[in-house]
C-alpha cells in the first residue's frame, strides 16, 4: 500500500514538475520584462531631471558668493570682538593694578576744584563786602 502510494506520487510529480518549472520560468520572464521597463522609465526620469539639477547647481553657485561674504564678515566681527574684549581686559587689569594711584589723583582733582570754588566764593564775598 505504501509502495503504491509512493509510486503514484512519483508519477504525479514527474508530470507536474515540468509544468511548474515552465510556470516559474514564465513568471521570471514577466518579472524581468517589468524590471526592464522600470529601468527604462527611471532612466527617462533621471534624464528629465538633468536640466533641473543644472539649474539647482547654478542657483547654489549664485548663493555661494553672498555666503562667502557673510563668512568673511563673521570672521571680521569675531576678530573685533576678541580685540575689544582684550582691550577691556587690559583696561580692567590696569585699573586694578593702579587703583590707589587713580584714587589719589581723583581726590587731588576734587580738592583742587573745591579749593578753587572756595577761593571764588571768598573773592566774591570780599567784593560784596567792599561795595
Amino acid at each position: 500500500m505504501l509502495d503504491s502510494l509512493l509510486i503514484a506520487l512519483r508519477d504525479v510529480c514527474q508530470a507536474l514538475l515540468p509544468i511548474l518549472g515552465a510556470l516559474a520560468l514564465l513568471f521570471l520572464a514577466i518579472l524581468l520584462s517589468k524590471l526592464g521597463k522600470l529601468t527604462d522609465e527611471l532612466t527617462t526620469t533621471v534624464k528629465n531631471l538633468d536640466p533641473t539639477l543644472k539649474k539647482v547647481d547654478e542657483s547654489m553657485e549664485k548663493v555661494q558668493a553672498p555666503l562667502d561674504t557673510v563668512v568673511k564678515y563673521s570672521h571680521t566681527l569675531d576678530k573685533v570682538h576678541d580685540k575689544t574684549a582684550e582691550a577691556f581686559g587690559k583696561a580692567a587689569d590696569f585699573a586694578t593694578e593702579n587703583i590707589d594711584n587713580l584714587k589719589s589723583t581723583v581726590e587731588e582733582k576734587i580738592n583742587e576744584i573745591k579749593n578753587g570754588a572756595a577761593e571764588i566764593v571768598e573773592e566774591a564775598t570780599e567784593e560784596n563786602t567792599d561795595e
